[in-house]
């Protein structure tokens, strides 16, 4: 199953798989980018949050500072600013708080967690986010993000409106003085020691009234760093992703590049596969075990044993003894040459010249990991071995028998006109004229001879033409007809139709076929039938001329195209080979079928 998908993973083009990691990355982007700014905001929040509590706590504190230091009598309206001193000091311990000040509309610090700040302006972004903070909401705060002028860290800036006695305060406060009996003991004391002071509440009221900020500076360090480390996580994430796609896209190349080599790798077998059992040569070979792994088609040609038989097989067992003797010792002493020339019989009876020669093969590591056998068939060698060795022999036959003849011709001559010249005494008939008749009669036949030994020995100087192949069978055929019937032969003729023409010398065939229809009729004494039959193969035209005679012995099969070799008692042994002869000048072929006493077939192929 692991293969199968890797298989198919193979299939999918790498332009999708970077389409989808590009698709991935957008997604996770998208993602990061959001969780960082809701991180960043939850953090502002946090921020905030802290600021406006500050803030609270700061105005809350200074209320009740001031609220007591009117129940001690205290000149509130010089000594407020004390008062908020003390708690935006007290404040400041709080951890992460950098800057605690209260600031007036001209952006001068009355009050502040660090005192030699007191007096001082704000920075003109501080002036201006002042600027924006409107009454209504004096707790909430405003904040923003600010990196001081004088400062090279960041810091989170919260301000809101302050009151410092507060609306609720002052209204009862007022009341209470202008009707007494509504006050208590604490407001009787406040207004007895103000008494000298009548304007004193228009002055309370003139100093809740002031535009007056508390401005809260926190440290941003933790909230950078929170913030850092969310970025690092967004870089390690997209690295990570960067890898995982890059090792996708190599992946995908890599299975790519193996499928190409798998690919390229069949390829490579199937053709092995075919040029082995295309190869004219029989291979068989064994593993280090001695078992068989290779036996090609041409073996089982030569041995006549099925594939399925031999491989995983011994040898020894499956093969016939001359062939499993290469093998013999599995392969002990694979260095050792072994060549041999071995004769078998096939089933059918045919034998066959084989050359043995045995391999051993052996890896890149110079071990020896098995044996191979290469048969090589030598039975075509052989024959055409054979062939030459005949045609060496028939051509020094014929010089030998061209420089007998001219040597036999001239005292024929002188023989033949010393008999004719003997008869010519003898007068009637005697036994003196018949015996000068017989030796001119034997001369004639003599000479005769030697004419066909000579036009034998001699090259043969054909006449080609354009002929057509059919037309000189017929003629042939209606020649012999008369002597075919005498010996009661029937003649039947077959004849493709639109034979194609052949380029030929016209005489010499019809002396080829005449030839061959007279040699067939010959030998069927008892009668029977001849057949001619002519096709059109390829580029050839073949004529095949069949009887029903006597037929050839196994022995003599080989010899009929030897001059002078006859089995008839008054045949000459020269009409078989003259007629390959001629045929061989058309650059033709002729040959011999025949089983004795069922017949004989000849076959000759002339181009067209």
């Amino acid at each position: 199953m692991r293969i199968i998908k890797k298989q198919r993973l193979a299939h999918v083009s790498p332009w999708v798989l970077a389409a989808a990691c590009g698709l991935l990355a957008l997604i996770i982007g998208v993602f990061a980018v959001n969780n960082y700014r809701r991180d960043k905001a939850l953090m502002a929040d946090i921020l905030l949050e802290k600021g406006t509590t500050l803030i609270r706590f700061v105005s809350s504190s200074a209320r009740s500072s001031l609220i007591n230091g009117l129940r001690a009598g205290q000149d509130i309206l010089n000594l407020w600013p004390e008062h908020v001193q003390r708690v935006l000091e007290h404040a400041s311990e709080h951890p992460g708080v950098r800057f605690l000040a209260l600031v007036d509309a001209e952006g001068i610090i009355q009050a502040c967690s660090a005192p030699v700040e007191c007096n001082r302006q704000v920075s003109v972004q501080t002036r201006y986010f002042l600027s924006t903070l409107n009454g209504e909401t004096p707790d909430n705060g405003r904040f923003r993000y600010h990196i001081g002028e004088d400062e090279d860290r960041a810091v989170f800036q919260v301000a809101a409106m302050f009151s410092p006695l507060g609306k609720y305060f002052l209204n009862n406060f007022g009341s209470r003085m202008v009707n007494p009996h509504q006050g208590g003991e604490m407001f009787e004391r406040m207004r007895q020691h103000q008494a000298l002071n009548p304007d004193w509440i228009i002055q309370l009221e003139k100093l809740n009234s002031k535009k007056i900020f508390i401005l809260v500076e926190l440290d941003l360090d933790q909230f950078n760093k929170s913030l850092g480390r969310k970025k690092l996580e967004i870089v390690i994430l997209s690295i990570v992703l960067l890898l995982v796609g890059v090792g996708g896209w190599l992946s995908i190349l890599t299975l790519e590049g193996l499928k190409g080599s798998q690919s390229r790798l069949r390829r490579v077998e199937a053709f092995r596969d075919i040029l082995i059992s295309s190869l004219p040569v029989g291979l068989i070979a064994t593993n280090n075990a001695g078992r068989i792994v290779l036996y090609n088609q041409f073996s089982q040609e030569l041995t006549g044993i099925p594939e399925k038989k031999a491989i995983g097989g011994d040898p020894s067992v499956v093969l016939t003894p001359e062939l499993g003797e290469p093998f013999a010792g599995g392969g002990e002493s694979p260095g050792i040459p072994f060549q041999k020339e071995i004769q078998i019989v096939l089933e059918e009876g045919v034998s066959r010249t084989l050359h043995l020669n045995r391999v051993a093969i052996i890896d890149r590591d110079e071990k020896f990991v098995g044996t191979l056998l290469m048969i090589q068939d030598l039975s075509q060698v052989k024959k055409l071995e054979q062939e030459l060795r005949r045609s060496e022999r028939l051509a020094a036959l014929g010089k030998m028998a061209a420089g007998v003849a001219h040597e036999l011709r001239n005292p024929l001559s002188s023989i033949k006109g010393l008999a004719l010249l003997l008869r010519s005494r003898f007068t009637g008939k005697n036994n003196d004229t018949e015996t000068a008749d017989i030796l001119v009669q034997e001369v004639e036949r003599l000479n005769r001879s030697i004419c066909e030994l000579l036009d034998y020995a001699r090259p043969q100087k054909l006449l080609k033409k354009t002929v057509d192949i059919e037309e000189i069978l017929q003629k042939a055929v209606s020649l012999i007809r008369i002597d075919a019937e005498a010996v009661g032969v029937e003649v039947i003729s077959s004849f493709q139709e639109s034979l194609p023409k052949v380029l030929a010398d016209e005489d010499k065939l019809n002396q080829v076929f005449l030839n061959l229809f007279l040699n067939g009729i010959q030998a069927m004494e008892q009668g029977g039938w001849l057949t001619v039959a002519a096709v059109a193969v390829g580029d050839m035209v073949e004529i095949k001329v069949s009887d029903s005679g006597c037929g050839i012995a196994p022995e003599s099969l080989g010899r009929v195209f030897d001059p002078y070799f006859t089995t008839k008692p008054e045949g000459t042994g020269l009409g078989l080979a003259m007629s390959a002869k001629i045929v061989e000048e058309h650059g033709g072929s002729i040959k011999v079928v025949s089983q004795q006493g069922q017949g004989t077939s000849v076959i000759v192929n002339i181009p067209c």
